[in-house]
């Protein structure tokens, strides 16, 4: 339904063992020398540098195995032979591919891999998968989120609004969700399905209706889940996209079967999100979701969607304006990026769901940012944006966004209305407050 792509500086690289010494050297001669940001390195990273406030020798005295050690970390590891050991088997898992034969890992019974887009597809094949695919990608962190106890109703509500702010065809648009349900209806015929999700409010919403769908229905035989929030190598973890084929390799390890409790939070999430409040799901979030730890930020995250209380504007829109106020004129593209790249701190949307925002935004009563006149005629990401003087006083705080009306969307299954009491965010008190307009 959306184009989730990610910039290839982004991708994970080889990590080199000769490489991870060196650094682990230069961190050990930046802490001698004063470095703060070596101090600060430590700090971080090293359970016996947590209290530091300055270079106390006394006090700590790393060697070049705290180094490593703070290296390792920052990897998301726990100890030097733990990078070591990464290092290793995807040197292994390389080679492996490499040979043209590699093992398929999922060859000893039928499996079906369930992917909330296609960005892994062609990395598993390579990787030496066997399995089917299933693309299963309604993307609900967007747009109407009813009740499904009437499916084909569910449907009708989805396929429109994919088909207005998608720019896809209606009829497109239905047979797309159609066959994507069917499939997963379907998919108790395989001996084995293996969800791969990753942690942002895209993949773990659709993780919950899936954990929803399986409890209420049947579920396969064997069902197993992935789901991770980091990866060695990559600094900034966006998504599986990002993977290698080996390291695809490597999270085959990571797969653990689905428990009761997976299955019960998948449901009350998911019944949270049909809500047309959204006190449930501040509440589960509250709960912090020990069944799936990624569930309870990627919560937070789609809660942040709805008016905040200070301005009015959710969280992806105000990050918009941010960056735009940083510059006199941006393409939509480049926006894209930096919002993905250096502002987002869950990042979510698609390229196509993140065009959606930027028209609402241009298209409001007062429009917050303008497309100049001479990119208008250009493809979407090439148009050039420009905050609008009203989107500039919201930022500077001398307007409110519900000021001007004109709210018509949904947050789940909260509908947002202009003139009706709204429910808004507030992010001091991390929770939902129901607001009339100012």
């Amino acid at each position: 339904m959306s184009n989730r792509s990610f910039n290839s500086s982004h991708r994970a690289g080889p990590l080199n063992l000769a490489q991870q010494r060196k650094r682990a050297k230069d961190l050990l001669k930046s802490y001698q020398a004063a470095a703060p940001a070596a101090l600060q390195r430590f700090k971080a990273h090293h359970p016996d540098a947590k209290l530091l406030r300055d270079f106390d020798t006394s006090v700590f005295r790393p060697t070049l195995s705290d180094a490593q050690w703070v290296i390792a970390r920052e990897q998301g590891l726990s100890s030097w032979p733990q990078l070591k050991a990464h290092i290793e088997r995807m040197i292994v898992a390389a080679q492996a591919i490499a040979s043209g034969h590699p093992i398929a890992l999922d060859g000893d019974k039928p499996t079906l891999h369930l992917r909330c887009g296609s960005d892994i597809q062609q990395g598993l094949a390579i990787a030496g998968f066997a399995g089917d695919f299933l693309e299963f990608a309604d993307p609900y962190c967007q747009g109407p989120v009813p009740p499904d106890g009437d499916l084909s109703r569910f449907l009708a509500h989805r396929s429109a609004f994919i088909a207005s702010a998608y720019g896809i065809s209606p009829q497109d648009a239905q047979q797309r969700l159609a066959r994507a349900y069917d499939r997963l209806h379907q998919s108790p015929t395989y001996p084995r399905v293996v969800l791969w999700f990753e942690h942002d409010a895209y993949d773990q919403l659709i993780l919950a209706y899936v954990l929803h769908h399986y409890g209420q229905r049947q579920a396969p035989e064997q069902l197993a889940l992935i789901c991770v929030n980091r990866f060695p190598g990559i600094e900034r973890f966006v998504g599986l996209g990002q993977l290698s084929p080996e390291g695809l390799r490597l999270l085959w390890e990571t797969q653990r079967p689905v428990t009761p409790e997976q299955f019960a939070l998948g449901e009350a999430v998911w019944q949270g999100l049909t809500a047309p409040t959204p006190t449930a799901l501040v509440a589960l979030m509250q709960t912090g979701t020990p069944a799936i730890a990624t569930m309870a930020p990627a919560l937070r995250r789609h809660l942040q969607e709805l008016p905040w209380l200070e301005d009015g504007l959710s969280l992806t829109e105000r990050l918009t304006l941010q960056i735009l106020a940083d510059s006199e004129s941006l393409t939509a593209g480049r926006t894209f990026g930096l919002l993905t790249q250096q502002r987002e701190p869950l990042p979510y949307l698609g390229d196509s769901m993140y065009w959606h925002v930027l028209r609402t935004l241009s298209q409001s009563p007062q429009p917050l940012i303008t497309v100049r006149s001479n990119s208008a005629a250009e493809p979407w990401h090439q148009r050039q944006l420009r905050l609008t003087d009203w989107g500039q006083a919201i930022l500077n705080g001398e307007a409110h966004r519900l000021q001007a009306g004109g709210i018509d969307r949904w947050v789940g299954g909260v509908q947002l209305l202009s003139g009706q009491p709204l429910w808004c965010w507030d992010e001091a008190r991390d929770r939902a407050v129901l607001q009339n307009e100012p």
